[in-house]
């Protein structure tokens, strides 16, 4: 590939993401039957071509904002170019799962959607039975999963990297090896606490014993009770709206937000920046209670980071993001509900104990299954020949959640380009972010306007600023989960 190739490659990327991203939100957010990711490739060759990525790694950087773009290109071309080669199968998940109806009594209901129906469902001899059904479409799809991440693993070595896993933690910088150790200490240092609340909740809650718990019972658990109560759904957007109007962030019309329930519409919140920074597209799932704030202001802390860039930033640093910074905002506003100042005065509810400790499990029984997630990721990509031991899925979940895990889904449950451990990453980082953002504006950062404006000033700059910068702010010499274990123990008192 010429050097002219390789200076026309973001003109053509900013054509591709536009039209790969339309097409990966119209799907996903229901409002398109059939993805067509293949069709778009097709018009993009040279993006299954592996010369355009081998040609930008041979490239020297010579400083450090070279270096951010590099890595930045680098890690794009490496996407596109293993979803390139692998859009057939990407569409037929897609389509697969689109198309799939559970039938249930006189119900029809969309696979998309189960899910929801079993957090909703207070029977477990139901839940159990709508997991069975769901679990029949998993088994259809897998032979599509696992040829994805058989593409996967062998397309990687075109790109010269001896395993799928190797490439992800070079491009995104993941540091894989040290981060999977840290999830399995996270994991240990936790244990006694989740045991022990675990094991009273669900008594409490369900008249359950521990070991009888299963996936299932663990999403009802987590979506019901106090947890649905005082969490209105009718006030959510107008609650996050005043958030960010106390900081002076404002939520502008280039970010569209859907909230609309529809069949089809996958049941987790996501953002997708189609063109930045005008038009970022937003899909949120009105399942109610705190999992729908959560998903708002996840997504939203994604959105406005993309939202909020200069339309004169140079290309890469405008159309590209460093995946763990994203996640650092998105842990950012997401966490604020779990503040017991934040509850009082934007729910205006005060938390007494035993609402703060359920809440602060749930987050907790998340953050240990994508240790858990991370851990059995980082196993079978080392080792291929693990596909074909879905047991140890479900044992290395088990061990996360406490919880029964099936095994039929140990293809399902792998996201693509390690988001588990993009998400553990911002995790142990945000922890500290947050006490730089208390010292560094007040305790109740979030109604300050000069942390607003200190926000803003990070997101103009797009993809020039990563995680890196914020660890560098936060004076952290590594990431550690240590804070955050901390945390847990100062909140539960131990």
């Amino acid at each position: 590939m010429n050097q002219n190739a390789i200076t026309e490659i973001p003109e053509a990327s900013t054509r591709l993401l536009k039209e790969l991203n339309l097409e990966k939100y119209n799907n996903l957010s229901g409002l398109k039957s059939g993805s067509n990711q293949e069709g778009t490739f097709r018009k993009y060759p040279e993006f299954r071509d592996p010369g355009p990525f081998l040609s930008m790694k041979e490239s020297q950087p010579h400083d450090e904002t070279e270096a951010n773009r590099w890595r930045l290109i680098l890690s794009f071309l490496a996407r596109t170019f293993l979803e390139g080669r692998s859009a057939k199968s990407i569409d037929q998940i897609l389509n697969a799962e689109f198309r799939a109806l559970i039938n249930h009594g006189k119900r029809s209901i969309h696979y998309r959607s189960v899910v929801d129906e079993i957090k909703n469902e207070p029977k477990k001899s139901i839940r159990e039975e709508l997991d069975r059904k769901r679990l029949e479409v998993v088994s259809r799809v897998n032979p599509n999963y696992l040829e994805r991440f058989e593409a996967f693993n062998r397309d990687s070595e075109e790109l010269g990297f001896r395993t799928y896993m190797k490439l992800c933690d070079d491009t995104d910088c993941l540091g894989l090896s040290r981060l999977r150790e840290k999830a399995k200490v996270f994991l240990r240092d936790t244990d006694y606490i989740y045991r022990d609340l675990l094991k009273w909740f669900v008594l409490k809650r369900m008249e359950m014993k521990l070991e009888d718990l299963t996936l299932n019972d663990l999403r009802y658990l987590f979506s019901s009770f106090e947890l649905r109560g005082n969490f209105p759904q009718s006030q959510l957007l107008l609650i996050a709206k005043r958030l960010f109007s106390d900081m002076g962030i404002e939520i502008r019309n280039n970010l569209k937000i859907d909230s609309e329930k529809r069949g089809g519409k996958i049941s987790e919140s996501f953002c997708i920046p189609v063109e930045i920074p005008n038009k970022i597209l937003c899909s949120i799932n009105p399942f109610g209670g705190v999992e729908h704030y959560e998903s708002l202001f996840q997504t939203l802390g994604k959105a406005l980071c993309y939202a909020h860039t200069e339309t004169e930033a140079p290309c890469a640093f405008r159309i590209l993001r460093d995946p763990t910074y994203l996640e650092v905002f998105s842990h950012l506003f997401k966490n604020l509900i779990y503040q017991p100042k934040w509850i009082k005065r934007s729910l205006r509810h005060d938390p007494g104990s035993d609402f703060l400790e359920f809440l602060y499990l749930r987050e907790l029984n998340i953050l240990r299954y994508y240790c858990g997630r991370l851990v059995y990721e980082s196993l079978i990509h080392e080792n291929a020949e693990h596909k074909d031991r879905p047991e140890h899925y479900s044992q290395t979940l088990r061990e996360a959640t406490l919880a029964n895990h099936d095994q039929t889904d140990y293809l399902i449950d792998i996201c693509p380009f390690f988001y588990s451990a993009v998400y553990l990453n911002a995790s142990f980082i945000e922890v500290s972010f947050r006490s730089f953002l208390r010292e560094a504006f007040d305790e109740e950062w979030w109604r300050k306007r000069e942390a607003g404006q200190f926000f803003l000033n990070l997101w103009k700059d797009g993809g020039r600023i990563t995680f890196r910068d914020i660890v560098e702010k936060c004076g952290l010499n590594e990431i550690d989960s240590t804070p955050l274990v901390n945390n847990f123990q100062d909140i539960f008192r131990l």
